[in-house]
């Protein structure tokens, strides 16, 4: 079936599919999928569950959104809580709120304000998350890593004084890496910045190094 050909899909309330191949998807309210889904563009506001894959060129969510299977996508952006049981790829992703993947997560530009959970490897050529609570990856690799507290955090601690926007890892490696409020037991990359809170065992860099006062980093090699 041509693309011209697939039909769009559009759901108001609560509703239910078997997943197949769509041209668009638009979903206002709530759907249950019990097969993969492929489609040109998903969009999403309310709460949906799928219980396979996910393959679009387009996605974007506004609400809840669990993927039983895996994300195959060109574009993922949106707000709200996304949890993948597989793995995640995508040229671009741009995302506020939660974000869980078991597996890998592989991004050419990943954007994440908020909190997150990678069981497996991070990766992209341009990392930028600014953390909102505690977060966590098996190990990030890519070009240009930046990892901060969000911009925004300061906020959320005047309502909640307790809460902590940390992030931990096994590896980081990345060609730029900058990072705040991390703990990792390697960090490898051409330049380096290990800012404030950071705790990190070992510290192998190329051409430049800079550690903040507050930072406790164990070993420091240049390669």
């Amino acid at each position: 079936m041509t693309d011209l050909a697939k039909r769009n899909l559009k759901i108001l309330g609560n509703s239910s599919s078997a997943g197949g191949s769509f041209q668009n998807i638009g979903i206002t309210g709530e759907c249950r999928f019990t097969g993969d889904v492929d489609c040109v563009k998903f969009t999403l506001t309310g709460n949906t569950d799928i219980e396979g894959n996910l393959r679009a060129e387009e996605i974007k969510l506004t609400g809840e959104c669990n993927i039983r299977g895996r994300i195959d996508a060109l574009s993922v952006k949106g707000r709200g809580e996304l949890r993948v049981d597989s793995r995640m790829k995508a040229e671009r992703f741009g995302y506020e709120g939660h974000l869980e993947v078991k597996e890998d997560c592989e991004a050419g530009e990943f954007r994440l304000s908020g909190v997150f959970e990678i069981g497996g490897l991070l990766s992209g050529d341009r990392l930028d998350i600014g953390l909102f609570g505690y977060s966590r990856a098996a190990d990030v690799g890519g070009g240009a890593i930046r990892i901060k507290r969000s911009k925004g955090f300061k906020l959320i601690t005047m309502v909640h004084p307790s809460r902590e926007a940390r992030f931990e890892c096994g590896t980081i490696e990345g060609d730029l890496v900058e990072l705040e409020y991390a703990s990792a037991a390697i960090v490898r990359g051409g330049s380096v910045i290990i800012g404030p809170g950071c705790e990190i065992e070992t510290v192998e860099y190329r051409e430049s190094l800079e550690i903040h006062r507050s930072a406790k980093v164990g070993r420091k090699v240049k390669v």
